[in-house]
């Protein structure tokens, strides 16, 4: 960023040093630091460090300090000022005023705004305005003399030295006039002016090192095109002075006070005969107090040799920041006091002005005349003088005795081109000739469409809909556009030129019409949405005018929103826009119909806004508010104007768009339908869902809220005492504090039991109350009960004569449910150190007589969980169906289970006095047919796993599924197969199909759940029974022990599966062996029949039959056998997610076994949770419920 300058004065205001204490030999670089200045010398930052030295002193027990450099010692840190005001400037290293730029940018967007209702009143406001009551007066003129309303608390600041700044302005003013005479002529003219028309006085003996008042530095500004004055003296009232404060930080801006220009201009559109004026010299009719005028001092001389002069002006000075608030508030005030006198031109001067501007009319030439003359009076009443008159009613000009403008037939009014002899708004635009756009030009001209009402609004709906594509480029202000997009921006300034054929007629009404009309509509695209409104004057049948009045739109937002809402927007802008517009006409509006094309936008206006979804809901609340009197109805997009709004155009195409100007064709039969068809009837999801919302009151005393706070009989006993001592200190303003004394926990048990008998024996109660004794029929009847001093029920029985305490031999009565009862019994539970159900029992009754007290004290015992921990019972659930692969005919080895049995020890034959080595058996057992095939292992690797399963493969077949415990070498293998696959499979494209197809599936059962795999720990457990009778302790040699071993499997595939058939004629019975070679493998061999008689069909069909008979014996007889269960027979309650367990661990204490909650459950085909996931403070494990002890806890 380039800056013409960094700051003004640093400090920005006056710092308070008087509690300092600077020692004496601190050498400081500048002495006058807390005195604002302006900077002398600019240090780069690459420097800086460069001038710092090590010393630092900070100052009594403020924020500031001494830091040493090469300069001398320098004060640093934040202090107070000396002043405070409210709205000090902050300084941010950013240039001062603001930028021509984006002053017109801010300018562009207010003017496209839409404030439909009237700002609130500030304080601010209220405070001028009653400044400005109690300080106005009129002079013996006429004319208002006024005060400046400077803000409350710094009314009589000082504001410092101003005569050396505005003296150095004055300098360099006479080096720019003496380069330009033609400036210099008029600059001194116009002060010449003011002195002549007694708007300064001259001021002979001022003290100018007073500090008392403020000099206004002044400059010119040029204005070639202004028709009476070319150049005009400018003042400079926020010029900073030595305190860092200006005349304008101190006084107050007030408010607006007048209408806005659309209200003015919209308004200035419904009379037939119009005309334009503005007040002369408007601020510099209005006097400024005399005793105020020493803040408007200004320094002139007339020549650069000539002396200085200080003058003081007497008016209202432009440039200050009260100016504007005092000249309209001076306005109203002559209306206001002139009402009586002048009552139409006191309206005109309340509605009518904007600043010094009057726009203006009536609707006959009649009342036009008067107007003129009355207004031109009234102003002169208050010392002012209208000039620059412009009317529509031309050819009354020389009844006028005013100063008429009749060179001009066009004038700019309030930034509008009017042309009064055709009474047409005009417009001309300029436009840049440059040939290579930037994001700044590009900014700039859009800022140049000023066009209050809309008339063009395609035009600039399209400049927005740029400007916004624009700024999602992201590209810098200096960057040059890209072409495409240049070319674009290129047409479209060419374009503008057309606007010069525009002319929009400013009457928009007939004379005398029967009726009027206010038409408005509104549309949306995914580009922009907008509204506008036309004004239809009904005369005759033939004879109905309708005009454009005015349109407003809006770009769309960047993030995405549905066409239904960007239509309710363009509703809802419409229902603004309605309201705005019959705010400033001020006229008799006989209809005001209102359209859209959105069927979906119909239907949420027609809907109760409670019904619908936020965004929606707060739309519709506010065009039902606004529109509430008017008729909203469909319309076709053909025939909607503002269908150019949303989609923009440019201005060759809008010149004579007859359809713009003046509106569909016929607006009698412009409505349609609008009912939703079934794509709309999507959107109705923005209507809220209905919730059916249930009350219930549930009203209970205070003693069942309490017995629900805990579970501990004391403590309930506790809160009881401390609620009585509350009630005890309201009513008699005791003093007790600290725990509950004996006396009141006393006094609140008998109140608990007393609470809880009435409760569940009432019927008991009142009958000893009533009679001395209880009814037949009461379940109380065997224990005599009796009422005793207390109002407390006991036990009378027969132990009156014994020598028992009173409490034994009548002990308390307590039901059988309730919690208390519970609470008591869990209480003496825990102080007999969790006694059994007798010892609880015995205890309990030597004070309560619990009902059912037996069973009572068994649930309790058996639910407290400490008890439960010392004594955990394990969890069971019936036991699961066979899976498939054990009850299914199948290839043998097809599924398989795996486990490992060992070490054992062989010996070497290399040296005999080698040490044994360990070696190991892999069991691998067939699930459908219990065959068993061994494999010797050299250890528990995966790598050796993986050899002994390629071997048992090659001989055996390739198997589909294997299934194991979580052993560590399993996981390792299973893994270690995956990566073979993967790698296999990109070798060879046979064998990478023939793995995909034949994929051997691994699976694990649970970790320490060993009946899981039930079927390989009997094979382990018959493996070690031969081995262990045949080899006992003999250390085998490798070919010995591989011998053995494969006996063993061969008597093992000879175990009978089933018991000896009772059929005489089925002599054989069935072993794994009959799957693997059709007989027992132990069997002697058949010798072989080569010669035989029978055909060689009648042999492959005897010889199928034997097979097939293999399975029907193993389907018949095997099967059947696993049919029943021989433990966990029944299901019990299936474990639930959030149940608190203790995990069984071996070899742990039960004290010691962890504690887990359940979070996830694994149920079987038969919907049984057998296996868990546990959470614990280590982490999450599975288990089978076999190892579980579920806690009981009342979840």
């Amino acid at each position: 960023m380039v800056l013409p300058r960094i700051t003004d004065f640093s400090p920005a205001t006056r710092l308070d040093v008087s509690n300092l204490k600077i020692p004496e030999n601190i050498q400081l670089a500048d002495e006058t630091f807390y005195i604002p200045q302006k900077v002398d010398l600019l240090l780069g930052c690459e420097l800086f460090f460069e001038f710092i030295k090590a010393d630092k002193i900070r100052l009594n027990d403020s924020r500031l300090i001494l830091q040493d450099t090469c300069f001398g010692y320098i004060v640093a840190g934040s202090t107070e000022p000396i002043f405070q005001i409210n709205n000090a400037t902050s300084h941010c290293f950013l240039s001062r005023g603001m930028d021509t730029l984006d002053k017109t940018l801010r300018s562009f967007w207010e003017i496209e705004n839409v404030t439909c209702d009237s700002s609130p009143i500030s304080e601010e406001l209220n405070y001028c305005n009653e400044h400005y009551e109690k300080t106005h007066y009129r002079n013996s003129e006429g004319r208002y003399v006024v005060q400046m309303p400077f803000k409350p608390e710094i009314e009589k600041l000082s504001l410092g030295d101003s005569y050396q700044m505005a003296s150095k302005r004055l300098d360099n003013l006479w080096k720019r006039l003496n380069r330009d005479p033609t400036m210099k002529f008029l600059y001194s003219e116009f002060l010449r002016e003011y002195k002549n028309l007694n708007h300064m006085e001259e001021i002979t003996n001022c003290n100018l090192s007073n500090d008392d008042g403020y000099f206004l530095p002044h400059q010119g500004v040029l204005r070639p095109s202004s028709i009476t004055t070319k150049l005009r003296v400018v003042f400079d009232a926020s010029a900073k002075t030595t305190t860092g404060y200006s005349l304008n930080d101190l006084l107050c801006a007030g408010g607006v006070l007048q209408d806005d220009l659309f209200s003015i201009l919209t308004r200035f559109r419904k009379h037939q005969y119009a005309f334009t004026a503005d007040i002369s010299k408007m601020f510099r009719q209005i006097e400024i107090n005399p005793s105020q005028r020493k803040y408007q001092k200004i320094l002139w001389k007339e020549g650069p040799e000539e002396n200085v002069k200080v003058f003081a002006l007497k008016t209202v000075t432009y440039g200050t920041t009260s100016a504007p608030f005092l000249a309209t508030r001076t306005l109203q005030q002559l209306a206001k006091d002139e009402r009586e006198n002048f009552p139409i031109a006191s309206k005109v001067l309340l509605e009518d002005f904007y600043m010094d501007d009057c726009l203006s009319g009536a609707s006959d030439i009649n009342q036009f005349m008067a107007l003129k003359k009355e207004l031109g009076e009234l102003l002169l009443r208050g010392g002012m003088t209208l000039h620059k008159w412009c009317s529509s009613a031309s050819s009354e000009s020389d009844l006028y005795p005013f100063n008429y403008c009749e060179k001009q037939s066009t004038v700019k009014t309030l930034g509008m081109m009017w042309n009064n002899c055709e009474d047409a708004f005009l417009f001309d635009i300029y436009t840049s000739s440059t040939t290579e756009f930037t994001k700044r030009d590009v900014l700039s001209q859009i800022a140049r469409l000023f066009d209050p009402l809309g008339l063009l609004g395609p035009v600039i709906s399209k400049a927005k809909v740029f400007l916004q594509r624009l700024w999602l480029l992201q590209i810098d202000w200096s960057q040059k556009l890209p072409s495409d997009i240049a070319q674009e921006w290129s047409s479209f300034i060419a374009s503008l030129s057309y606007v010069k054929n525009i002319k929009i007629p400013r009457f928009v009404l007939r004379p005398n019409p029967k009726e009027i009309i206010l038409h408005g509509f509104s549309d949306a695209s995914e580009k922009a949405y907008g509204a506008v409104i036309y004004l239809q004057s009904v005369c005759d049948s033939s004879d109905n005018n309708t005009f454009l009045l005015c349109s407003k739109s809006r770009v769309a937002p960047i993030k995405s929103v549905t066409i239904p809402r960007l239509e309710l927007a363009a509703c809802l802008l419409l229902a603004q826009l309605t309201r705005k517009v019959l705010n400033a006409l001020k006229l008799k509006i006989d209809q005001v119909l209102l359209r859209t094309d959105s069927t979906i936008a119909l239907s949420w206006i027609d809907t109760p806004p409670h019904l619908l979804k936020t965004f929606v809901s707060n739309r519709v609340a506010q065009i039902q508010e606004l529109t509430k009197e008017y008729h909203w109805s469909h319309i076709t997009s053909k025939n909607n104007p503002a269908d150019l709004l949303s989609r923009g155009i440019d201005a060759q195409f809008l010149a004579n768009n007859q359809f713009w100007f003046q509106g569909p064709d016929s607006f009698n039969s412009l409505n349609s339908e609008t009912e939703l068809n079934q794509s709309d009837k999507n959107y109705l999801s923005e209507f809220k869902s209905k919730d059916l919302v249930c009350l219930t009151v549930k009203t209970s005393a205070l003693f069942d809220d309490v017995i629900c706070i805990s579970n501990n009989f004391q403590k309930l006993i506790r809160i009881i005492s401390l609620i009585f001592r509350f009630i005890n200190k309201c009513k008699k303003n005791s003093k007790e504090c600290g725990a509950p004394s004996k006396t009141e926990r006393q006094n609140a048990e008998i109140y608990i039991l007393r609470e809880v008998q009435a409760r569940t024996f009432d019927n008991e109660i009142h009958s000893l109350e009533q009679c001395g004794n209880v009814t037949p029929n009461s379940r109380l009847k065997s224990l005599s009960p009796f009422l005793d001093s207390q109002g407390i029920l006991r036990v009378g029985g027969r132990l009156r004569n014994s020598i028992l305490p009173y409490d034994s031999k009548h002990p308390i009565l307590l039901p059988a449910k309730h919690k208390v009862t519970d609470m008591i019994i869990q209480y003496y539970h825990k102080i007999q150190f969790h006694s059994g159900s007798q010892a609880l029992l015995y205890n309990i009754r030597q004070k309560f007589w619990p009902l059912n007290g037996r069973n009572l004290c068994r649930k309790i015992v058996h639910s407290c969980v400490t008890c439960f921990k010392a004594n955990p019972k394990i969890s069971s659930q019936k036991m699961g169906d066979l899976p498939e692969d054990r009850v299914n005919p199948n290839f043998v080895f097809n599924s398989v289970v795996i486990d490992f049995a060992g070490p054992f020890y062989i010996k070497t034959k290399l040296r005999k006095r080698d040490p044994p080595t360990k070696i190991y058996v892999c069991i691998i057992i067939c699930l459908s047919t219990k065959a068993i095939h061994l494999e010797l292992v050299s250890d528990l690797s995966s790598e050796a796993l993986i050899a002994a399963l390629k071997r048992f493969m090659a001989r055996r077949g390739k198997c589909r599924k294997i299934l194991s415990d979580n052993a560590t070498n399993f996981v390792g293998t299973k893994n270690e197969i995956n990566r073979l696959f993967k790698l296999m499979e990109q070798q060879d494209a046979l064998f990478q199909n023939f793995l995909s197809e034949e994929e051997i599936t691994w699976s694990h059962i649970p970790p320490r759940a060993p009946h899981h795999g039930g079927l390989w720990e009997v094979g382990v457990k018959s493996f070690k029974f031969y081995f262990k009778r045949v080899v006992s302790n003999t250390c085998l040699t490798y070919e010995e022990f591989l011998t053995i071993l494969v006996q063993i499997e061969g008597l093992l595939n000879s175990r009978p599966l089933t018991p000896l058939s009772s059929e005489v004629e089925d002599l054989e019975i069935l072993t794994p062996g009959h799957f693997l070679i059709g007989r027992p493998i132990t069997a002697i061999p058949e010798p072989l029949m080569v010669e035989l008689n029978d055909n060689r069909l009648n042999r492959w069909q005897l010889l199928t039959k034997k097979v097939q008979t293999i399975w029907k014996h193993w389907s018949k007889n095997y099967l059947n056998n696993l049919q029943q269960r021989h433990k966990w027979m029944f299901k019990t309650d299936n474990i639930k997610i959030g149940d608190m367990v203790l995990i069984k661990e071996d070899n742990v204490p039960v004290s010691n076994w962890p504690l887990g909650r359940i979070v996830k459950l694994y149920p079987g085909k038969d919907n049984i949770i057998r296996v868990v996931d546990i959470k614990t403070k280590t982490g999450i494990f599975k288990r089978s419920v076999s190892r579980l002890c579920v806690l009981p806890i009342e979840r």
